[in-house]
């Protein structure tokens, strides 16, 4: 943007709070930090089962950055027990898988976008903007 100096956002967009589920580190750190250099709020979980503890916190998420591929509980799994949550309906869920045949997923209820991984930072960052 014109006269922000780069990473910056300008003031009339606001910040959307994000909770990253991925199990790989220096994926969800790398995630993370452009992210919150754009000026979201980033949570950050290796697993699904602390994700839905994280939903329970005050303040939880507009959004949920989800790895399909984690251990213990996957992604679609995590998908399952929100959509059978009351408040499913407040939760926006983008997708990130490498298996190219999840693209399907994008007409899940409560999916909003699947990311092919690995993706194009700009392309989230346009996502979010979106829900600001």
């Amino acid at each position: 943007m014109p006269g922000h100096a780069d990473g910056e956002r300008a003031t009339q967009y606001l910040m959307v709070a994000v909770l990253l589920v991925e199990d790989d580190r220096d994926i969800r750190e790398s995630v993370a930090e452009v992210l919150e250099s754009a000026g979201h709020s980033v949570t950050q979980v290796a697993t699904a089962s602390a994700a839905l503890r994280s939903l329970e916190e005050p303040n939880s998420p507009d959004v949920v950055l989800l790895d399909l591929r984690i251990p213990g509980m996957d992604g679609l799994t995590f998908l399952d027990v929100l959509r059978a949550r009351a408040d499913r309906d407040r939760f926006r869920v983008i997708l990130m898988s490498a298996d190219h045949a999840v693209r399907h997923l994008a007409d899940a209820p409560g999916v909003v976008a699947v990311l092919e991984k690995p993706f194009d930072m700009a392309k989230l960052l346009k996502l979010l903007d979106g829900f600001s």
